[in-house]
């Protein structure tokens, strides 16, 4: 796979892909990052990329000429040039107005041959960027960044760490949160002892099958106090879906004493 990364700032990512696992991919040429200026694209002695809005208010906005001089040098082509839906290759841009990221668009994104990712600023990219391009807006989270640049990382490592290599054991990318709407499972390490606090008997029984059920039961009532929101997505078996109402008719029974006493 071929990241692209447009951005105006262009060592943001040159100490932090050479870091843990996206390093030693990259190193290994599972996939390959190239990092692109945008002001690279400008056409004036000032290497400008932005200007004030129409209709007046304040901020900046980044212009769509330099924009598309840096799509087209990449080799992409206006939308009513191109073929609609293509799945090899998608151009995103960082937006806090955009859809969200999570872990479903990553996985189908691991999936591409190429992404092109501009890093937004400012109030946001001039309209006609969307009109001439077919690009995906993406947003990793209801909150406004001071620049793209956070935002690109992000996808980076979430889809890169899919790509077959990447990781040593990719079982442990099937066992992420997410990966089936539900939150991973509480994990521990030794010592078995700490502070009084011992580590549950299921996980070091040695029973693969306990292991597994605690592990899954234990996934879904951390969903249940941190997520509920996800767990109406989750494919669950009868037998879970009984213990999850127990364990929300406890929840609510514990909040009533709670107002109750208050």
């Amino acid at each position: 796979m071929k990241f692209n990364i447009v951005t105006l700032f262009p060592d943001y990512f040159s100490l932090t892909l050479k870091q843990s696992l996206l390093g030693k991919a990259i190193e290994r040429q599972l996939f390959d990052i190239e990092i692109i200026n945008l002001r690279d694209y400008a056409t004036d002695k000032h290497r400008t990329v932005d200007d004030t809005p129409f209709g007046g208010g304040g901020g900046m906005v980044l212009k769509v000429e330099p924009l598309d001089r840096c799509l087209k040098a990449l080799g992409y082509y206006h939308s009513d040039h191109r073929k609609a839906g293509n799945d090899n290759e998608r151009i995103i841009l960082t937006s806090a107005a955009g859809k969200k990221f999570d872990q479903p668009r990553a996985i189908r994104y691991s999936l591409c041959e190429r992404l092109t990712i501009i890093c937004g600023h400012y109030l946001g990219v001039d309209e006609r960027l969307r009109h001439l391009y077919d690009l995906d807006e993406v947003s990793i989270g209801d909150y406004v960044l001071s620049g793209g640049e956070p935002a690109a990382l992000v996808i980076v490592d979430a889809v890169a760490r899919l790509i077959p290599g990447t990781m040593g054991n990719f079982e442990t990318a099937l066992e992420d949160s997410y990966m089936d709407n539900i939150l991973g499972a509480p994990c521990y390490t030794k010592p078995a002892e700490y502070e009084g606090f011992e580590v549950p008997p299921e996980l070091v029984a040695g029973n693969h099958k306990e292991i597994k059920l605690f592990r899954r039961r234990e996934a879904l009532r951390k969903c249940l106090a941190n997520r509920p929101d996800l767990i109406t997505e989750a494919d669950l078996s009868i037998e879970e879906e009984a213990e999850l109402k127990r364990s929300t008719d406890k929840i609510k029974k514990a909040e009533k004493e709670k107002d109750n006493n208050g």
